[in-house]
């Protein structure tokens, strides 16, 4: 169920997550190494709290805690809908010259993998968990945004097309001919749900990455095929006029399929991709701010990122 809120509250989370190296070994070890192997002797080290006298630093510290945790708990091989991301932190953790040793490393996986699964949603899956950690002081906070969705039924058809008029958000279902019906859901959930049922499924993820963007993005379509009134030319939705209209602006299913197509939200996601990753999934939200009397309404997303692995 889609929530209205501010996406200020993205752009500060965002803000205050350290990025993960692109530098860093994780990418020769990609390529030249196991990575089932690297994860499994790590989980070795975690489970049977062996002192190899070894150190690692931020970055291996996040690569290493967020591939287990993806071994171990993530399952992209499950078409979904119903994508929702949840954020834990755990108390940061002492550092000496940003390092960390195997009896610290425990203590971080063991506090993650008991947020996630105390925050997992009952009956959905977890797709994906990305892992990052920012410094303060003497201390680093290791933190982790979990993607979890419904496994797809027949039940869920409808909400993986783009032939009925929606409601943009706010929860109020479908508009038009149809008014009334699935109120609870609206516009974000078939734009989310289309739009993440086109990806390729693998088993897990590594090297996990989170961007997000909205119409402060400023992804401008100049052959934007549409003239509606209080419409924004974007590639994500926006419309700005008085509250009584765009609170009740309504979806034809051709809006719905530009959105959905290369030209709207897949354009963003493609062009946010980092190096060498692939794109896992997309929440699509809804949001609303008031500007002296008029509106403004908006579909944010929040992209997750990866290396897969079969």
């Amino acid at each position: 169920m889609k929530k209205i809120f501010l996406y200020i509250l993205m752009l500060m989370i965002v803000a205050i997550s350290c990025k993960k190296d692109q530098n860093a070994n994780n990418g020769s070890v990609n390529q030249k190494t196991d990575v089932k192997t690297l994860i499994l002797n790590f989980k070795d080290k975690l489970e049977n709290h062996l002192k190899d006298g070894g150190t690692y630093t931020a970055d291996s510290a996040v690569w290493y805690v967020e591939a287990l945790l993806n071994y171990t708990y993530g399952n992209a091989s499950v078409p979904c809908i119903n994508y929702q991301v949840d954020t834990a932190e755990i108390t940061g953790i002492e550092t000496n010259g940003n390092i960390f040793t195997i009896e610290q490393l425990a203590v971080v996986f063991d506090n993650l993998e008991a947020d996630v699964l105390a925050s997992q949603p009952q009956n959905t899956n977890i797709i994906a968990i990305d892992v990052y950690s920012y410094p303060s002081d003497n201390f680093t906070t290791f933190a982790s945004r979990t993607t979890c969705a419904t496994p797809r039924t027949p039940a869920y058809k409808a909400l993986t097309d783009t032939a009925g008029y929606w409601f943009w958000g706010a929860d109020q279902g479908m508009c038009g001919l149809d008014y009334g019906l699935y109120v609870g859901l609206d516009a974000t959930d078939i734009i989310e749900n289309v739009i993440n049922g086109t990806v390729g499924y693998n088993d897990y993820y590594t090297d996990l990455e989170y961007n997000g963007a909205s119409y402060w993005d400023y992804y401008v379509d100049p052959d934007f095929p549409f003239e509606i009134q209080y419409l924004m030319d974007r590639r994500l939705f926006a419309a700005y006029g008085p509250w009584q209209s765009v609170l009740a602006f309504c979806m034809s299913p051709e809006l719905i399929s530009y959105y959905c197509s290369e030209e709207g939200i897949p354009y963003i996601i493609d062009d946010l991709c980092p190096f060498r990753k692939q794109f896992i999934c997309c929440d699509v939200e809804g949001g609303a701010t008031d500007n002296g009397g008029d509106e403004l309404v908006i579909h944010s997303v929040y992209i997750t990122y990866g290396v897969p692995h079969n």
